[in-house]
């Protein structure tokens, strides 16, 4: 009797020991640490020099072979385009917060297509890795289809996506209908690509609305005496990217253009830019420059590139960056903003230099 036990129980561990085994197969944990020093200086201020933070760890979990999940916490404020923690304030413990939480489902009956819902990383297409409309940080929050495929050297991409951004109890709702198309082609054999495509994003129900996410800060934005949106913002983006492989070294030429059909002025922004390198190897590095231009109203100043001038609309200049993959999994960046803030207006000098070590693991 006590073997027929024994004989049992070992079979029920081994059991589950295996169900355990699968399970953890079927997850994978990643994450990664960036440190900061930077430094602002802004006309009429006084200089800042802070070290900052970003520490994010995830989840990958496979459902089965067709759903996946994935969900990150990240550090920093509730901030839609920034999970930077400050090191201040007395050495006090900082927040931790759920960054992402989003499935992605595909059917073997429609193949290319992908459904994706939940807090998702950004699935618009942004030329040479530019931020015009979308700050790199910023993942809405809703549901988007994609529909990707590759025909001998052309890839096409399309995305339709419905956003949610302020829900409310006793006023109409705010959201974000958007659309993209993005067309590839490979050339001389595999060397060089070039990428053109543009979007509609139309913000509803902005016009009389207080500003998103801060009521008190519309970000460059126009606002009335009561500190409401004054324009709709009905934004038609269109953009390139150009690229070729010169032995080793890749090298991106960019350009991103969007005008704010919502707003009868200051409603256009572009930029352009060029990358030179990739950090794919110990030793390897990268440069970038850009230049851009953006009215008051061309894009929702929330959304946007946090870094430039300190986060908004109405500003124009330079970014020029680059880093060194100084190990595996270690990246030394350095980037530096020259900017001026207020293109119809008075104008105030920016800049703004960040150091980071970039850490990952997995």
């Amino acid at each position: 009797m006590r073997v027929v036990i024994l004989t049992v129980l070992l079979l029920g561990l081994s059991t589950g020991l295996a169900n355990a085994a699968d399970w953890w197969n079927s997850i994978s944990v990643f994450g990664d640490l960036r440190y900061r020093h930077e430094m602002i200086d802004e006309e009429g201020k006084d200089t800042r020099n802070r070290h900052r933070i970003r520490a994010r760890l995830g989840v990958d979990g496979d459902v089965n072979e067709r759903i996946k999940v994935r969900v990150q916490l990240a550090t920093g404020s509730d901030d839609p385009v920034s999970t930077n923690q400050t090191l201040d304030n007395g050495f006090s413990t900082k927040d931790l917060r759920l960054d992402l939480a989003y499935f992605q489902m595909t059917h073997e009956k429609l193949p290319g297509w992908k459904l994706t819902a939940g807090k998702f990383k950004n699935p618009f297409y942004k030329p040479g890795s530019s931020e015009l409309l979308w700050d790199s940080d910023f993942n809405p929050e809703g549901g988007a289809i994609h529909f990707s495929q590759d025909i001998d050297d052309f890839s096409v991409s399309l995305i339709g996506s419905g956003l949610y951004i302020e829900e409310r109890s006793s006023d109409e709702d705010s959201y974000l209908a958007a659309a993209e198309g993005v067309l590839g082609y490979d050339f001389n054999d595999g060397l060089s690509s070039v990428s053109v495509g543009g979007g509609y994003f139309e913000y509803v129900n902005t016009s009389g609305f207080g500003p998103f996410y801060d009521a008190d800060e519309p970000m460059g934005n126009s606002v009335d005496a009561n500190g409401m949106y004054l324009n709709d913002y009905q934004l038609v983006e269109l953009f390139a990217e150009f690229t070729h492989k010169f032995e080793t070294v890749p090298v991106v030429v960019m350009g991103d253009f969007v005008t704010n059909t919502g707003a009868d002025s200051l409603d256009t922004g572009w930029l352009v830019g060029l990358r030179v390198g990739k950090k794919d190897s110990p030793g390897s590095w990268d440069f970038r420059y850009i230049y851009r231009e953006v009215e008051k109203d061309a894009v929702l100043g929330t959304f946007t590139d946090s870094d430039f001038r300190g986060g908004g609309t109405d500003a124009k200049g330079h970014e020029i960056g680059g880093g060194v993959k100084v190990m595996k999994n270690a990246d030394f960046n350095v980037s530096y903003f020259v900017n001026t803030i207020g293109i119809d207006a008075e104008e105030l000098d920016f800049n703004r230099l960040q150091v980071d070590l970039q850490l990952k693991f997995k």
